[in-house]
């Protein structure tokens, strides 16, 4: 005779792991071929030439999400002259001058130096589909991670894969700046693009890297991504949690923020993922070598023959 409880209990059990959301965790591959349209890369410069290059994510509303320190010009911790955009195109051919064509200019609409967050608005609708700002809540170390970026000296577009090592807080002393470690391959270039996890979700935004130490020791697999939750956070326009009292001293303040962008929709609940295969960074792109000193040359002549163009009708309307 079957017990009634234990049906009872059976049968909750059952119902619930049926209910349970079935996560499909995607391959390094899957995730660059859905995720790289979205991964645009980014040229900001001042009139003499002189300026930064790195990568950004299409997000919700159209809107572009990068660090601060790409599009703000560190010595007077404004926006560089020119920001322009450049999409992914259908096939990545090596050649930088054939792969980056089209430029969109954009405006930064809102910035935090201290956590290195920017929000750009492209003057004109980017055809790519939003990326989403993943729950990083979840996310613990050994879990796979992959980076989509431009790193210097290696490919346009090129993806890295590692893990996630280990969880930081308030990184470089600035409260509420918590950030994930990991051994996923980042170098200049990589400055702002997405950290991505198995579900396809950006979990974190590339910022920074350590590479040698005080005595000048070579340190390598050591680089660092601002947390989706601080990013999102920020974008909601919501104040980063306050630092107790014997947390490490406040950054110092950052140039107030412009427009606020609209706030973005709150995160899904975590759904815990299967363990997580232990790997190696591995380049998984082919690396074709490009200049940043070059695509910075041919910029800034586009530059000029668009600003001889405008003097030009500035002058016909005159007449």
């Amino acid at each position: 005779m079957i017990n009634p409880l234990l049906f009872a209990v059976a049968m909750v059990l059952s119902a619930s792991a049926a209910e349970a959301p079935v996560v499909k965790t995607l391959s390094a591959k899957e995730i660059y071929q859905r995720a790289s349209p979205s991964v645009v890369l980014i040229l900001a410069a001042e009139k003499e030439g002189a300026g930064e290059l790195g990568t950004d994510s299409v997000i919700e509303g159209g809107r572009v999400l990068t660090n601060a320190h790409v599009v703000i010009n560190d010595k007077t911790g404004r926006p560089f002259w020119a920001v322009r955009v450049y999409l992914k195109p259908e096939h990545v051919t090596g050649d930088a001058k054939r792969d980056l064509r089209g430029p969109v200019a954009a405006k930064v609409a809102r910035f935090d130096r201290a956590l290195d967050l920017a929000i750009l608005e492209p003057e004109t609708k980017l055809k790519a589909g939003p990326l989403a700002l993943g729950d990083d809540s979840a996310v613990a170390p050994g879990d796979p991670v992959v980076a989509i970026g431009h790193p210097e000296q290696g490919g346009l577009w090129t993806l890295t894969q590692g893990v996630v090592s280990t969880v930081i807080a308030d990184l470089g002393g600035v409260a509420g700046k918590d950030a994930f470690q990991t051994d996923a391959s980042i170098n200049r270039g990589n400055s702002g693009g997405p950290l991505i996890d198995r579900s396809g979700s950006i979990i974190g935004v590339n910022t920074s890297m350590a590479r040698k130490a005080a005595d000048g020791l070579t340190i390598t697999s050591v680089n660092f991504s601002v947390k989706s939750s601080v990013a999102s956070r920020w974008i909601g326009g919501e104040s980063a949690p306050a630092a107790p009292a014997a947390a490490a001293a406040p950054a110092a303040a950052a140039p107030a923020a412009e427009t606020a962008p609209a706030a973005v929709e709150a995160p899904k609940a975590p759904v815990a993922l299967p363990p997580a295969p232990k790997t190696k960074p591995v380049v998984l792109t082919p690396q074709v070598p490009y200049r940043i000193d070059d695509i910075l040359e041919a910029e800034m002549k586009e530059m000029d023959d668009l600003e001889g163009e405008m003097r030009r009708e500035i002058e016909s309307r005159r007449r």
